[in-house]
């Protein structure tokens, strides 16, 4: 297993990533990934925009991914995948604290979206400083009305 800056000769097993973690239908915002095209945009867009975004690979397989993408003023937004296979054994954790690393210095703050039931994730994000900013009452997820943590991290300087 390694984390990696993502390239483009992995876009087709990001895609497919992608696409499995939406079609669990709890963990994303969406139910279904991207077109190869939309991936492959969404990836150049990282590196212009001086985003982090990062793969952790297996065998050139991506398992997991961890982007920080510049949100409102100075601040950066964090998505997050794993499949299925690579959950519960430090992955997300690692992924996060890399792509933190690589933060500092561009973001003044981060923010994410989780939903309030997913207690592990957002116990994990609270370990690397996350804190609960607001929380979003009334958003529906296919119809379904539940509730969504934003948390925010501040970031340090660069030295």
């Amino acid at each position: 297993m390694e984390i990696t800056d993502a390239r483009t000769d992995l876009a087709e097993s990001y895609c497919a990533a992608v696409d499995e973690v939406a079609r669990e239908g709890k963990w994303l915002a969406v139910n279904k990934g991207f077109s190869l095209a939309e991936s492959i945009s969404f990836m150049r867009y990282c590196v212009r925009s001086n985003a982090v975004q990062l793969f952790l690979t297996d065998n050139d397989i991506v398992a997991g991914w961890c982007d920080i993408v510049p949100y409102g003023l100075r601040g950066g937004s964090l998505g997050i995948g794993l499949r299925k296979n690579y959950r519960n054994r430090g992955y997300g954790g690692r992924l996060i604290d890399a792509a933190l690393r690589k933060a500092e210095g561009r973001f003044k703050k981060v923010v994410l979206f989780v939903r309030e039931n997913n207690m592990s994730a957002a116990a994990l994000y609270e370990k690397r400083g996350f804190k609960v900013k607001k929380i979003f009452r009334e958003y529906a997820y296919k119809g379904v009305p539940e509730r969504v943590l934003m948390m925010v991290k501040k970031m340090k300087k660069k030295d």
